[in-house]
């Protein structure tokens, strides 16, 4: 059985609409602003004056730090999935099994979508956003080859069937981005009981049953 003390209990937090990016540098309150302000208002609706503002700067002093708003939105994009990878990671031993891997950085990005709320709502928005640049997408998917070395470790173990990368990220990012929009409109009651069932129905489709 997979062990659930290493997790946050779901179950028994209050939902946090809060920043969590730390620093009080001039670009760090600009980037929280931004962050801030596109996840409630959208793009078009943030002008940089606006960013401003909430950051406490001019906005001559935004244009010192980022060529464009398109450039802040990269650099925020680019900070978040780095930060996500570095929770997803989180808790994962030498010796672990392929399942119970699987398991641990399913649930370690749920984790990090209901504890952050304006970070996962933003990769939600400007994940397949044109605004990303290339780069940004190439490093972004460089930090995820973790997935798919754990792919190729199921199956050449006989442990799960010869699934594609993109079938076991649709499914993962499907899942976490439901479970995230139900938990934070309170129309789901998120259990640790109900985050394993979805595990065991998500583990009981990819596994060699012998």
């Amino acid at each position: 059985m997979t062990k659930k003390s290493k997790f946050l209990n779901l179950s028994k937090i209050k939902f946090l609409k809060k920043i969590t990016m730390q620093g009080n540098s001039k670009k760090d309150r600009i980037l929280r602003a931004t962050l801030k302000l596109i996840t409630e208002n959208g793009f078009h609706a943030t002008p940089v004056s606006m960013i401003a503002q909430e950051a406490g700067v001019g906005a001559g002093t935004i244009y010192r730090y980022f060529k464009s708003k398109e450039s802040i939105i990269n650099e925020l994009y680019d900070i978040i999935m780095k930060e996500l990878h570095e929770a997803t990671m989180a808790n994962i031993p030498p010796d672990i099994s392929v399942r119970d891997e699987f398991y641990t950085k399913w649930k370690n990005i749920l984790n990090f979508f209901i504890t952050r709320e304006y970070e996962g709502r933003f990769i939600s928005q400007y994940m397949t956003s044109p605004y990303i640049e290339r780069t940004v997408i190439e490093e972004t998917k460089r930090r995820n080859i973790h997935l798919k070395l754990l792919i190729e470790r199921g199956i050449s173990q006989g442990e799960i069937r010869r699934v594609d990368y993109n079938t076991i990220a649709v499914y993962m990012w499907g899942t976490i981005k439901q479970l995230h929009y139900l938990y934070v409109n309170n129309a789901i009651n998120l259990t640790e009981e109900l985050i394993d069932d979805i595990y065991s129905v998500f583990w009981e489709g990819i596994r060699i049953h012998k």
